[in-house]
């Protein structure tokens, strides 16, 4: 009897139950710890991503604010500084001139400003008195005697109500001495800032913002008098107290303090998370008992099902080898088979999910791309439209009476608009270079022009590090070059940038000269310097999109290392070359050879003279300029009026198909981006529905290739592109007369 019982027990039904339950249970439990942990840690990590991303997105959006603020003050220093007389102060030309401003970009004034001469409160705009704050407090802070361009965060304990300012300071120097004359003061102020607060709670996506000092909230979106409000001040003095379906995320501010360090706490529900927790724990333990019943159903079957089990998994593999495709396991009752089958079904769905990520980041990819484009558009238009007015009145004043310095200074004026423009075609032609749209244009331009420039930019630019800059051309200074001349001056842009930004004394030099073989003449620039120098092992790298060498001198310089592949992508497109020479500590020499085609200087000049445009241009064309932006109109129609047009400007799109309707023009200039009815739209609203063959030229600050088809598409006959100069105009108008001619 006890053998019998022995052998009962030990029967394969019972050994492989006992197995297989044994089995299950060890693979239940370590799947279900294991998957608990992982989905927490999953869980985990997704707050703080959420949290980090909530931290960036406050960060960036009071750098913006900072920003917009701080390039306003030195714009409005600069002016200060240009119509100082020094003669005597004028406090009604002051607010006269902040009021302008203020009217024209309120979103870009700062909540108060005031002017300090000689320690002394000079002048203060009035919005300071609305905020508690009198002419004593304004005192106060100049008495600080902070430091100038520096945003610092202060507190006026004086003022009633107690007033948390971030303010900066900044010289107003007068233009013909150099003399600081003052300095202006900007203040943004964070308590009872109830827009401020609006736009961090709406950026964030968070259900509260409240802004900290030392532990201490200064402003807040939440009531202050609610039970909710006084538990924050709880969980900020302790950040162990855990709030009941709220989550605190502290993002610290980085910026120069006279009171403490600043802070802002945002609030983000947590419902959610307890809620995926609950259903995770709820769903593991269904699948535990679910794994259990199975085991103890399989013990009744596995005797009569292991032929079937066996020709199931033999099914399924074929099937699967056959067809390629993610074919359900159905299971089996033995264990080595439901395990072979089940990696199986786990490889096979592995294969098919990569592809499907491949698919998912292919499309994140061109969406990307996509909106990169977009941004880089909308940057264009917003640079490129005052561009247009810097450059525009620049250069109509070159063509004035002026004295010698007032040259001087407008050709400076010019040339550093010239230089901002080249550094956002930098941006734009990246993007370009990368899409395969960027396009070489060669035409004849003087070299010495080019090298003029060079010099009025980098010249002060090493005075200032006391280091020398030198200039060797062994060309002509009238010889002509036939290349892209806007792509050779960001080439040499580029590389003298990098020179002087890596060179602490010693020299920056230029080298120029031209050779010449049977087939061929290259111009040769070498930019040598004496700076840090490159390691030999660097060099072959140096010219990759966004590397930058690791040494840690050059670390310290920083730089985004986008400069010198945009420099080598641009000699790809002109079929030129470049190699380097360096020694650490000792310096570095840059060879570039370009193959260009030079001009005969002897009359070639006077052909390029705009006055040789005047036989063939048009006269007395009446014209409708359709533009939004005031200054750009006035360039416009200065240069049309400077060649005998007649223009009349509409100030919207709507105005402008008004105006064609009462009366007949020879030509429309038409501006894009405008409120209401866009220029695109309306060029196909004046060949579709108003049946009007009247030529319009696009007169836009969109540079992107997809724009300027859209509006050919749209039925305009030729595209200017801002920031508008005079031989712009010209080529357009020649482009008339000779299509009226046909």
């Amino acid at each position: 009897m006890s053998k019998g019982n022995i052998l009962k027990k030990a029967s394969l039904a019972d050994l492989i139950f006992r197995a297989i339950f044994i089995i299950f249970s060890i693979l239940t439990v370590g799947i279900t710890i294991h998957t608990y942990q992982l989905s927490i840690n999953t869980i985990n990590e997704e707050v703080k991503r959420n949290l980090q991303q909530t931290s960036n997105l406050i960060i960036n959006h009071l750098n913006h604010r900072l920003s917009i603020l701080q390039i306003r003050q030195d714009t409005d220093a600069g002016s200060l500084g240009l119509q100082d007389d020094e003669k005597q102060d004028k406090i009604l030309s002051l607010e006269r001139y902040f009021s302008d401003i203020e009217s024209k970009s309120p979103y870009n004034s700062p909540d108060f400003r005031f002017i300090e001469i000689d320690n002394s409160l000079y002048w203060d705009d009035g919005n300071n008195l609305f905020l508690g704050l009198i002419e004593d407090n304004l005192q106060d802070i100049i008495d600080e005697n902070i430091h100038i361009n520096t945003w610092y965060y202060m507190m006026v304990d004086k003022s009633a109500p107690q007033a948390h300012l971030l303010i900066r300071k900044t010289p107003i120097v007068f233009s013909k001495t150099g003399k600081v004359r003052g300095y202006l003061y900007n203040a943004a102020i964070l308590n009872n800032n109830i827009s401020f607060m609006h736009d961090l709670k709406t950026i964030s996506n968070s259900q509260g913002i409240l802004i900290v000092n030392d532990n201490k909230p200064i402003a807040s979106s939440i009531n202050k008098g609610s039970k909710e409000y006084a538990n924050i001040k709880k969980a900020i003095l302790n950040p162990s107290l855990r709030l009941p379906n709220k989550i605190l995320n502290i993002t610290e501010i980085n910026i120069k303090s006279l009171n403490g360090t600043l802070s802002i706490v945002s609030l983000k529900n947590r419902d959610n998370i307890e809620a995926l927790e609950q259903r995770f724990i709820y769903s593991v333990v269904l699948s535990f008992f679910v794994l259990i019943a199975l085991a103890v159903l399989i013990r009744g079957l596995f005797e009569h099902k292991i032929l079937l089990a066996l020709n199931s998994l033999l099914k399924y593999t074929n099937e699967v080898s056959k067809t390629n495709a993610s074919t359900k396991y159905q299971g089996s009752g033995i264990m080595e088979f439901d395990n072979i089958g089940s990696k199986l079904e786990q490889t096979f769905i592995e294969l098919i999910k990569a592809k499907e990520e491949s698919y998912k980041a292919q499309a994140a990819a061109e969406k990307s791309t996509q909106v990169k484009s977009d941004f880089l558009a909308r940057m264009s238009h917003e640079i490129r439209t005052p561009l247009n007015g810097i450059l525009g009145i620049s250069s109509l004043l070159k063509q004035s009476n002026l004295t010698l310095e007032q040259e001087k200074q407008i050709k400076i004026l010019h040339q550093g608009g010239e230089h901002l423009l080249a550094v956002l075609n930098d941006v734009l032609d990246f993007s370009q270079i990368e899409q395969d749209k960027l396009n070489i244009n060669c035409e004849p331009f003087v070299l010495n022009e080019v090298l003029e420039t060079i010099n009025a930019i980098y010249t002060p630019i090493c005075s200032e590090k006391g280091i020398e800059f030198v200039i060797n051309n062994r060309i002509d200074s009238k010889a002509l070059i036939n290349s892209d001349q806007v792509r050779l001056t960001q080439i040499l842009f580029n590389l003298l940038s990098n020179a002087v930004k890596f060179t602490e004394k010693g020299q920056v030099k230029l080298t120029l000269t031209l050779k010449s073989d049977e087939s061929k003449t290259n111009l040769c620039l070498v930019v040598e310097d004496t700076g840090i120098g490159i390691n030999v092992d660097e060099q072959a790298r140096m010219f990759e999109p966004f590397i930058q060498v690791e040494s840690t001198e050059i670390r310290k310089v920083g730089g985004s290392g986008l400069g010198l592949a945009i420099v080598k992508q641009l000699l790809d497109l002109l079929n030129g070359d470049i190699y380097v020479q360096s020694s650490i500590n000792v310096g570095s020499s840059f060879y570039v050879n370009v193959p260009v085609s030079m001009i005969e200087t002897e009359g070639r000049l006077q052909e390029l003279s705009p006055n040789n445009y005047q036989s063939q241009l048009p006269s007395d064309l009446k014209v409708l300029l359709i533009e939004d932006n005031k200054s750009n109109a006035y360039i416009a129609k200065a240069y049309c009026q400077k060649y005998n047009l007649n223009v009349e400007w509409a100030t919207s799109a709507k105005a402008g198909i008004e105006r064609i309707s009462q009366k007949s023009f020879d030509l429309i200039l038409m501006d894009n981006q405008m409120p209401g009815m866009s220029g695109i739209e309306a060029t196909k609203y004046i060949r579709e529905e108003l049946k009007l063959t009247i030529p319009i030229y696009a007169y836009t600050a969109d540079v992107q290739q997809e724009a300027r088809d859209e509006f050919l598409l749209a039925g305009a006959n030729y595209i200017i592109t801002k920031p508008i100069r005079e031989k712009s105009i010209l080529d357009a108008l020649v482009f008339y007369k000779s299509q009226s001619n046909d």
